[in-house]
């Protein structure tokens, strides 16, 4: 079975850019995956991967750009 979770997409002043995954929660489709970013978990997210940004030695340097929607893949769960 097909499953759906968030990711954040990070972007520096060199335009590079770095993800981070978050699989608290999967969705069985992707229209509901979507929809949790423009709902409240979305802003969970937002606020999490802002914090990310600030406490991550892999993301010093980079700001949150933008929230999607990626297929967790069998066994990542």
């Amino acid at each position: 079975m097909r499953k759906w979770a968030l990711k954040a997409i990070f972007y520096n002043e060199a335009g590079e850019q770095n993800f981070t995954y978050y699989e608290e929660k999967t969705y069985r489709t992707k229209r509901g995956a979507i929809n949790a970013i423009n709902g409240e978990w979305g802003e969970e997210i937002a606020q999490s991967a802002t914090i990310d940004c600030q406490i991550d030695e892999d993301l010093k340097g980079f700001w949150l750009d933008d929230l999607d929607v990626y297929e967790v893949k069998e066994g990542e769960e």
